[in-house]
């Protein structure tokens, strides 16, 4: 026992925050980082396996206090599948079963999935871990549920104006409709 943990606890704990502040960290990096090849890949590259390694962990530790901790898996379960998605979108985004189910729009998918994930990222440890920092314990749970949505969301929002600005302009009217106008 450490601090009142089993070791079977406390090793994957140690890890868990390892990997989470790490993962927390590449993934600023990364989304400060240009966007092209080089250092936007690298950076996004590491924030994936560092990503694992929380989701791993986590898997763990809620594993071992089920009753407490489930809903710290289930997060980390959709915040993986989000970072798995939009690192997916992008690397494999020239594979012909990638090009079916995204097409042209793997941008969308990129970034939708790689903010989603460190939004989820953000939530699981606010959620678990707000009563810990003085000034956010007298606030309501529900602040921790919402608050790194409402922050995240105008980023996935730029993001998409500026990454893939005909998005936003997309035409839906019929074919026929739209080459009057054109004319």
């Amino acid at each position: 026992m450490i601090d009142g943990f089993p070791l079977s606890f406390f090793y994957p704990l140690v890890v868990h925050v390892v990997a989470g502040l790490l993962t927390g960290i590449t993934g600023l990096v990364a989304f400060r980082a240009p966007k092209c090849q080089g250092h936007h890949d690298q950076w996004g590259t590491r924030y994936l396996w560092a990503y694992t390694l929380v989701f791993l962990t986590a898997t763990i530790l809620s594993g071992e206090r089920w009753e407490a901790d489930a809903y710290l898996f289930f997060l980390a379960l959709v915040g993986y599948g989000f970072a798995l998605g939009g690192y997916g979108a992008r690397r494999f985004r020239q594979e012909p079963m990638v090009r079916y189910v995204v097409g042209k729009q793997w941008v969308v998918a990129h970034i939708i999935g790689m903010i989603g994930s460190y939004i989820v990222l953000w939530t699981a440890f606010y959620v678990d871990n707000a009563r810990l920092i003085p000034g956010l314990k007298e606030l309501p749970q529900l602040t921790f549920w919402v608050l790194p949505s409402l922050i995240g969301l105008p980023f996935i929002v730029l993001s998409l104006s500026r990454f893939v600005p005909n998005l936003a302009a997309s035409d839906i009217r019929p074919k026929g409709e739209r080459k009057e106008e054109a004319i």
